[in-house]
């Protein structure tokens, strides 16, 4: 996939319809492999996000997500600043990177911090509703002795789910 992705921004020119100002809406469940570093099993969550495009091509990106099908309540919040590169006149590759913030619920109440990779598409379905597949990458650094958590651990996800472009 990360080929794929890598091969679309190479032959890909920003999307001119979009301004900046304009602003994205969307819902997504995402699939989430924790590091085995951590105490927990694999799970689901239910997120929502808000971009804003600072340029036809480049959005800053919020999304927040919450899970408590497993034993720990795991909340990440994601910032990015995400390339949005055409592909053809309904799919868009999308790559991005930025900072994640990790609350990890009882017993843990525990909280890390690190660095965010995302590789995506995303589909025009019709008018301002758009579909969009991604995975992402978390990296999360632990320097402190006293941390319950390994110097490094990682999670990764799929995340899939429509969005809505206002005000274009």
């Amino acid at each position: 996939m990360a080929g794929l992705a890598m091969t679309a921004l190479v032959l890909a020119v920003p999307l001119a319809a979009q301004r900046a100002g304009t602003i994205e809406v969307g819902g997504f469940a995402r699939y989430v492999d924790f590091d085995n570093t951590l105490p927990m099993g694999d799970d689901m969550d239910i997120g929502g996000r808000v971009g804003v495009y600072l340029e036809p091509a480049l959005t800053l990106e919020v999304d927040l997500a919450r899970s408590s099908q497993s034993s720990v309540t795991y909340t990440p919040l994601h910032v990015r600043a995400v390339y949005n590169g055409t592909v053809s006149s309904r799919l868009e590759a999308l790559v991005g990177g930025g900072y994640v913030r990790n609350w990890y619920g009882a017993p843990y109440n525990a909280a890390d911090q690190g660095l965010t990779m995302l590789l995506g598409v995303r589909y025009h379905v019709r008018d301002q509703l758009w579909l969009r597949l991604g995975a992402d990458l978390d990296a999360m650094f632990h320097t402190a002795d006293n941390s319950l958590f390994n110097f490094y651990n990682g999670n990764w996800g799929i995340h899939f789910g429509p969005s809505v472009r206002l005000n274009r």
